[in-house]
């Protein structure tokens, strides 16, 4: 494949996760995929079904504007960066509501999984989705270090999910990124 200067519509696409499991957490310092075909480390547990309204990645940037004595912009300072995504993990688990209420307010013993409510439930863990674009191309989306921050509404009813969406913030690696993406190009191919 070569790099071309034109459209190409087989770099247009929707995302889907990857069938049988495509959103996996694990232990801040597990070892990371840095591709898209590396097999995650076992420490990485699938959290199951994410709602229909899909994974919301969203960057807020506060800028402040520096003007000239006349009034005009010269520049454009960035002085806030959060990067979050709100999900709705389905699957009630033990798992799940490790990620939403806290590692050690969460159990699960003798057939029993008894969640505690309180100020320590903001739990950090690193995040891997599984997804596929169109024509199968493969994408794998990182995140070392997400920190639930916030859980919406509960609302239980029969024609509802028994679940709350989850806000998780993206904090800082220590390359001082919060996010990795790794597509399957349409432009290069892989070396032999």
């Amino acid at each position: 494949m070569a790099e071309t200067n034109t459209n190409n519509q087989a770099n247009v696409s929707s995302a889907k996760g990857v069938k049988g499991g495509y959103i996996f957490s694990a232990p801040v310092g597990t070892d990371l995929p840095t591709d898209i075909e590396t097999q995650l480390d076992p420490a990485f547990k699938c959290l199951g079904f994410i709602s229909e309204d899909g994974y919301v990645e969203t960057v807020d940037e506060d800028s402040d504007d520096i003007p000239d004595m006349n009034g005009d912009v010269m520049d454009s300072t960035s002085s806030n960066r959060v990067e979050s995504a709100q999900l709705t993990l389905a699957e009630i688990k033990a798992e799940t509501l490790k990620r939403q209420y806290g590692e050690d307010n969460v159990t699960d013993a003798g057939g029993l999984i008894t969640v505690k409510h309180n100020s320590d439930s903001h739990p950090t863990f690193a995040y891997v989705l599984e997804l596929v674009l169109k024509n199968g191309r493969r994408w794998r989306k990182v995140v070392p270090k997400g920190k639930s921050s916030e859980l919406d509404d509960l609302t239980i009813a029969s024609s509802e999910l028994c679940q709350r969406a989850l806000t998780m913030k993206y904090l800082t690696d220590e390359q001082g990124n919060t996010c990795y993406d790794y597509y399957e190009s349409t432009e290069t191919t892989k070396a032999a």
